[in-house]
C-alpha cells in the first residue's frame, strides 16, 4: 500500500499526498516541535543579549559613581594671576575676577553665574 501511495504522489507531481493521517500527524508534530525549539533558542539568545546590556549598563553606572566629584561653583585663585580670584561656575572659568584680598560679597549678593 505504501508503494502505491508514493507512485501516485510522484505521478501526480505531489498533488496527491502519499501520506496517511498518522504520517501527516507525525510530520506536523515534528514541525511543531522543531518550531518550538527554534523559538526557545531565539528567546534564550534575546535573554542573553538583555543580560549583557544590563551588565554593561551596570558597569557604566559603577564607573560613573567612581568619578571624582566635580569642583563646585565658587571663587578660586585665578590660574593666570594669583593676585586675583576668578569665578568658576562648576564647569569652566568665567570672565568675572576680582582682587584676591577683596572680601567676598555677602551671601545672596555675590555672583550667581
Amino acid at each position: 500500500m505504501g508503494i502505491f501511495r508514493k507512485i501516485t504522489s510522484v505521478s501526480t507531481l505531489g498533488i496527491v499526498s502519499y501520506r496517511n493521517n498518522e504520517e501527516r500527524t507525525a510530520k506536523y508534530t515534528r514541525q511543531t516541535r522543531n518550531a518550538a525549539r527554534a523559538q526557545v533558542a531565539q528567546q534564550a539568545m534575546n535573554l542573553e543579549l538583555q543580560r549583557q546590556q544590563l551588565e554593561a549598563l551596570n558597569h557604566a553606572n559603577v564607573r560613573e559613581e567612581m568619578r571624582p566629584q566635580a569642583t563646585p561653583a565658587g571663587w578660586y585663585p585665578d590660574p593666570g594671576n594669583p593676585a586675583f580670584v576668578r569665578w568658576f561656575d562648576g564647569a569652566q572659568w568665567t570672565n568675572h575676577a576680582q582682587p584676591a584680598n577683596t572680601p567676598p560679597p555677602p551671601p545672596g549678593h555675590g555672583y550667581q553665574g
